[in-house]
């Protein structure tokens, strides 16, 4: 959790902390040897609280719409419930967002970003908090945007890399009818390799969910999925 210097001023709140209950309890000064001990503990929880990272999310759904079954056009909602680490946080950061095709018409809580950036590919938007949102309470943010041209082929992905703390991570595709899927599986990329998890949930042919407690940080987790072959007439329909 620290870095070295912090580790030092830790190991030295845990001693202080030790001395405090021994003089309260072996020798006559108790009400010192409490105070003693109730401040090492006060600054221990303090630097404890400093070195969290700076955002926890105790759920996080992020949901890829398809419009059509040419898969030229989608929308994904990303909705997560956030507890900032510290009170003096105030913006947030939507990072590593990419697909095939392109990607437009970033929203967040129904607002424009307050910034946006691209780098390799990878889109990164930003929230500012205005100051009646209380997100060191907690508190839902929600991103949408518009992928074009990103699911025209026969294998789909969505996927999610996990920048902060996470409890839990769900993740669904919801196709249009008309279009079956034919398989599905959920995986993750962590340090460059792959890890198979237990297979998707498929409703209807149409729609795909997976779910995941505790996922890993810096982690990249995938749903993927394969349409069924379309006949000669839909695919040439498709390419206009």
């Amino acid at each position: 959790m620290f870095d070295k210097p912090n580790q030092i001023i830790f190991y030295i709140n845990i001693v202080m902390l030790a001395f405090g209950v021994f003089v309260a309890l072996a020798t006559d000064f108790i009400a010192i040897g409490l105070i003693f001990a109730l401040c090492a503990a006060l600054l221990i929880a303090d630097q404890i609280r400093q070195n969290k990272f700076a955002f926890s999310i105790s759920d996080l759904r992020k949901i890829l719409t398809v419009h059509d079954t040419c898969g030229k056009k989608a929308t994904v909602t990303q909705t997560q419930m956030t507890t900032a680490c510290h009170s003096d946080n105030s913006e947030y950061w939507f990072k590593n967002i990419r697909a095939i095709g392109s990607i437009s018409n970033f929203r967040i809580n129904n607002g424009d970003p307050a910034e946006q950036r691209k780098e390799n590919d990878s889109y990164h938007v930003c929230m500012k908090f205005p100051p009646e949102l209380k997100v060191i309470d907690g508190s839902d943010l929600t991103l949408t945007y518009q992928c074009e041209g990103a699911f025209t082929q026969n294998e789909g992905i969505l996927s999610h890399v996990v920048d902060d703390d996470t409890q839990r991570l769900h993740m669904a595709v919801e196709l249009p009818s008309g279009r079956a899927v034919a398989t599905a599986r959920f995986f993750c990329i962590d340090n460059g390799k792959e890890e198979a998890l237990l297979p998707p949930v498929i409703s209807g042919n149409t729609k795909i969910e997976a779910d995941i407690e505790n996922p890993k940080r810096s982690a990249e987790y995938c749903l993927q999925w394969k349409w069924e072959e379309e006949g000669l007439l839909k695919k040439v329909s498709c390419l206009f």
